[in-house]
């Protein structure tokens, strides 16, 4: 390799180093993009489980046997008492009542339940049902339950 090619080469990779319109700049939001994916995956995999009437320690073996760096995962979630909940309640449940219910459990603040159960509705971990109803997504409108 030549002097020039080799300045030339250094002198890209300063480039892309830098932060304005840099390809490394362009990345972060391909790799946000893929972050956001894979929690949502994890999330919905715990989540499976879960409805799966694996027992929290069994998932938790689970995961740290796929993978051990994904030990943020293994925390006990909000949304993990609100499925408990609905689930032995058998069928959805008024948002306010639920949030109220869970509150009183002692699964968190109030305010930090009313976000998960927005957080949930939009990923779909949560559907639903008429005006202001909570439910599994699982479950249908018609289906009796309990």
């Amino acid at each position: 390799m030549t002097r020039t090619t080799l300045k030339k080469k250094q002198n890209k990779s300063e480039l892309c180093r830098g932060i304005e319109g840099s390809p490394l700049a362009s990345n972060i939001g391909v790799i946000l993009l893929e972050l956001h994916h894979a929690l949502r995956t994890a999330e919905r995999c715990r989540v499976t489980l879960k409805q799966l009437s694996y027992s929290q320690k069994r998932w938790q073996e689970i995961v740290k046997d796929v993978n051990p760096d994904l030990r943020f995962m293994l925390r006990p979630q909000i949304l993990d008492n609100i499925i408990t909940h609905l689930q032995s309640v058998g069928k959805p449940v008024s948002r306010t009542a639920l949030a109220r219910r869970l509150t009183s459990q002692g699964s968190g603040q109030l305010v930090r339940i009313k976000q998960a159960i927005t957080a949930n509705l939009r990923s779909g971990n949560l559907k639903r049902f008429g005006e202001n109803k909570i439910g599994l997504p699982g479950w249908t409108n018609t289906e009796k339950r309990g």
